[in-house]
């Protein structure tokens, strides 16, 4: 099943602004839109790691595994879990080809930026994954520089996952370039919908169900607090949510159901309050605490001023 909602934002009682969104669930027969899947396919990159043994050969554990999958926040304890995948692979900070970034956490960007620190690439969102990729390479013996091209080993490998993730030929699958650098595939969004479903429920077999463990084991490394694939494994043991750019985010359930959303103008605070609606109304998951906030438009004193809210659109 896919569908479309829209996000209406208002500013007192008016409205302001909206957002268009496109949603699919998992089993449809429609395959809907394609769309970059960004950093939704981070789990499904990762899956060719753990099946050539990387984390048992270099000692890596469910935590290296959840940064390995995550767009993180840039904290402390996200650092930390990257230098030392990158430490366990003989690898170092400036072998990251990921590009230098300022923390993507308010939060942890506040602190950082308070105590002199600078854009650096070990605090770029895609840096977990950058290091797992580094590690593949050593473990694997290919070279390092130039990981993120798409002729190198460690891109085919992360290209074949995602296609046998998402049902597809690889060659349904053209490269582009992600913001991190490496590359990037445009999905239908039934097909991401139906991945996540498979991930969720043990469909990837054992290496997919080590790391939909270790993301749900660990959702304060796979985002941040407040971020909403983060709060939606807190909330709901067992369900695995990952967001990407330009306001794309797909769920699976552990019985198999799967969704996904792009937001159509890329605008990421469409993307909690279409969740939201998706998850209620064609998920049957009740969603409360601090995703609700995501609602809430505020101004620069903290008070609220407007509210998003997301309705499904009617059919053409």
């Amino acid at each position: 099943m896919t569908g479309e909602a829209v996000v209406r934002v208002h500013r007192g009682t008016a409205v302001e602004s909206e957002h268009r969104v496109v949603w699919a669930v998992a089993g449809g027969e429609e395959p809907g839109p394609s769309v970059f899947v960004r950093s939704a396919a981070k789990p499904f990159q990762a899956l060719a790691g753990v099946r050539r043994g990387v984390p048992d050969r270099l000692g890596l554990r469910a935590d290296h595994l959840a940064i390995a999958c995550a767009s993180h926040g840039g904290s402390e304890d996200h650092v930390l879990r990257v230098r030392e995948m990158l430490r366990a692979a003989d690898a170092a900070e400036p072998d990251l080809e990921c590009g230098p970034a300022d923390p993507r956490d308010p939060a942890a960007a506040g602190i950082y930026r308070d105590a002199g620190g600078r854009p650096e690439p070990v605090r770029h969102n895609c840096s977990g994954k950058h290091a797992f990729a580094i590690a593949l390479a050593k473990a694997e013996g290919w070279p390092v520089a130039g990981y993120v091209a798409a002729d190198h080993p460690v891109q085919q490998t992360m290209w074949v996952g995602l296609a046998e993730a998402t049902g597809l030929e690889p060659s349904e699958l053209p490269h582009a370039t992600d913001g991190c650098g490496m590359q990037t595939f445009p999905v239908p969004l039934a097909r991401l919908a139906d991945a996540f479903g498979r991930f969720a429920s043990g469909g990837l077999g054992p290496a997919g169900d080590r790391l939909a463990t270790a993301m749900t084991s660990h959702p304060e490394l796979v985002g941040f607090d407040g971020a909403l694939d983060t709060e939606l494994m807190r909330a709901h043991p067992g369900l695995v949510a990952k967001i990407g750019a330009e306001g794309v985010l797909g769920i699976g359930l552990p019985d198999g159901r799967g969704a996904a959303l792009k937001v159509l103008d890329g605008a990421m605070r469409g993307l909690d309050t279409a969740a939201l609606l998706v998850l209620e109304e064609r998920l049957g998951i009740t969603v409360g605490g601090p995703l609700l906030e995501a609602a809430v438009v505020l101004d620069s004193r903290g008070e609220q001023v407007g509210r998003a809210e997301a309705t499904f659109a009617a059919p053409a």
